[in-house]
């Protein structure tokens, strides 16, 4: 059996009470569906041809024969109901695992990965999955406990006969076998298309002002009809297979076996002077009728097999993927870091750090500065433990990193990005994001700290503002303030600012850096600057030079060595001077 099919089927072991019941109601309604011909064929036989007309009996025939189709019914339509709820219990079980994956994977999968493919795999894939329950596996065990009990009726009427019968399934078989020699490659490329679809339509809207900006929208436009008209000569391959390969070739075979057993049947009753038992021939042409009708809908379901075999191994590739750790020891951080010697590659062979070494300690302000590319947030990513290093050690305290819990020491950092993502729902739950613990006065008390509460008493709603996707409806000022306050909320032992006053005014940062002031109190601050009178007071300045430290100190020690850091500061000093002066 292919692994994936048989790892998709230990998922429905976890619902053994449906699966009984969806067998029982299958034995019983195959067992219905079957005795209908067999009852035909004694009325035909015993009743009709030699004109006994014995109406109580024959009432009683009919009687049954109307039970056995209502019984055949309603355990065909409870099979279906309870095989469905399994179906929609997998794809439930399977989306959550998949999402709950894809939230813990490391972040250099998402360097190689577009967004868009993940999304297929948790939305499109798993339909697909759930299609392989409902329409494939329900359908199969149906139509397979069907033609068992087809077969056997025909033996208990005429063994020979059964036999000819049968020789439809071998051609079956053959025609499945081929089919899905051929599909499979189709339909992987059709879904793998399928996925580039949803990444270059994600990414379209993510990016669309600026495709409106450029004035891009034909030429992405264009660029989706390309693939998208791919995807369609991939489709049209898999129906040419499917037109040729399923119900023609099925119909080709029905025909040759009712021929077969026509013949027979002529042979078979002018061998006994001409006495056919036509209620026999009734119940045979009848069986055959139903026989054919199964294997029909089980070659159609191939597609939807092919498809779900596909899907499962998109999805399971990426449950298989290597998730972060989430042992390590959870000890309560002081704040102390420390890069010894610590060497870093994105892809193993161009170097983005070398020998970055230094120590910060609680209550001190450590500066990153460098041109763009130097390495400055690499150290944050690593730091954060994005990214496993290469060589040398990151110790908090005294533990190295690789020892303690990822999640234990991100509760201890708080992070101020230059690009805050904000998440829809309210202004209240993007400051908590989910921690316990923190009361609303301390929401107010870390909007105070950062300028921003007397912008959210204003509000309509205030605190309890809803925030609309990736904060539109804030500034990009306003954004970083709130992901500012976010951070403080927390009370982390370690603040990371990557460029945290980048997008808020003169008399804002002013602000702010009284408020910095405050909050550095007992914290360790890594910061990332471009502006370099945002960090003149603090106690180690580092500047990168192809992720190496190629000058180090206070700002008064950098100036006073009159190299590049003096250059960069004079610089920029002139032109803020400038500025000033024009304005």
């Amino acid at each position: 059996m292919n692994p994936t099919i048989k790892r998709l089927l230990g998922y429905c072991a976890q619902y053994p009470a449906w699966l009984t019941q969806a067998g029982i109601c299958l034995l019983l309604a195959t067992g219905a569906e079957v005795a209908g011909p067999l009852i035909i064929k004694l009325f035909i036989d015993d009743y009709l041809a030699p004109r006994n007309l014995d109406w109580p009996m024959i009432a009683t025939l009919g009687a049954s024969y109307l039970g056995l189709q209502l019984l055949s019914a309603a355990g065909f339509y409870l099979q279906s109901l309870r095989f469905n709820r399994i179906a929609q219990g997998v794809v439930q079980r399977l989306r959550e695992q998949v999402f709950a994956t894809a939230i813990r994977l490391p972040a250099s999968y998402f360097d190689t990965h577009r967004s868009g493919s993940l999304i297929s795999r948790i939305t499109n894939d798993t339909e697909a999955i759930m299609n392989l329950y409902v329409q494939v596996i329900g359908l199969l065990v149906q139509k397979l406990v069907l033609l068992c009990g087809i077969l056997i009726s025909m033996a208990l009427l005429d063994v020979r006969l059964m036999l000819v019968c049968a020789a439809l399934l071998p051609a079956v078989g053959a025609v499945m076998w081929l089919y899905q020699r051929l599909s499979v490659p189709v339909v992987r490329e059709t879904r793998s298309l399928l996925s580039d679809i949803n990444s270059r339509l994600n990414e379209s809207l993510q990016g669309m002002p600026v495709i409106q900006a450029m004035v891009q929208e034909v030429r992405f436009a264009n660029q989706f009809a390309e693939v998208n008209q791919r995807h369609w000569a991939a489709r049209l391959k898999s129906l040419k297979i499917n037109g040729i390969l399923l119900r023609p070739l099925i119909d080709l075979f029905y025909m040759m076996v009712l021929i077969g057993l026509l013949a027979l049947f002529a042979h078979e009753g002018a061998s006994v002077g001409g006495a056919i038992q036509v209620g026999v021939l009734y119940a045979f042409i009848s069986y055959l009728g139903r026989m054919i009708e199964p294997l029909i809908e089980m070659t159609n379901q191939l597609n939807q097999l092919q498809q779900a075999m596909v899907a499962g191994e998109r999805v399971f590739a990426l449950l298989d993927e290597g998730r972060e750790s989430t042992e390590g020891a959870v000890v309560p951080l002081a704040g102390r870091v420390s890069f010894q010697e610590v060497d870093f590659s994105y892809d193993g062979q161009q170097p983005v750090l070398q020998g970055v070494g230094f120590t910060v300690s609680p209550g001190q302000m450590l500066a990153l500065v460098g041109h763009t590319g130097s390495g400055k947030s690499t150290i944050i990513s690593l730091l954060m433990g994005f990214y496993p290093i290469g060589r040398g050690e990151i110790r908090f305290d005294d533990s190295p990193l690789a020892k303690l819990s990822l999640a234990a020491v991100r509760r201890s950092i708080g992070l101020v990005q230059q690009d805050p993502f904000i998440f829809v729902g309210t202004l209240a739950e993007n400051l908590r994001l989910g921690r316990d613990g923190i009361d609303e006065a301390r929401l107010w008390q870390a909007l105070g700290e950062v300028q921003l509460a007397e912008f959210v008493a204003q509000l309509p709603d205030g605190i309890e503002t809803q925030l609309e996707e990736g904060g539109k409806n804030l500034s990009a000022g306003q954004r970083q303030l709130l992901s500012f306050a976010r951070a403080l909320v927390g009370d982390p032992r370690i603040l990371i600012l990557d460029e945290a006053t980048a997008s808020v005014d003169s008399q804002t940062e002013l602000a702010l850096s009284k408020a910095l002031a405050a909050a550095r109190r007992g914290r360790t601050t890594i910061a990332i600057a471009h502006r370099l009178s945002t960090i003149v007071d603090a106690d180690e300045i580092l500047l990168l030079t192809r992720g190496q430290v190629s000058e180090r100190g206070s700002h008064q020690r950098l100036m006073a060595q009159q190299g590049h850091y003096a250059q960069l500061f004079e610089m920029q000093s002139q032109g803020a001077w400038l500025e000033e002066k024009r304005a």
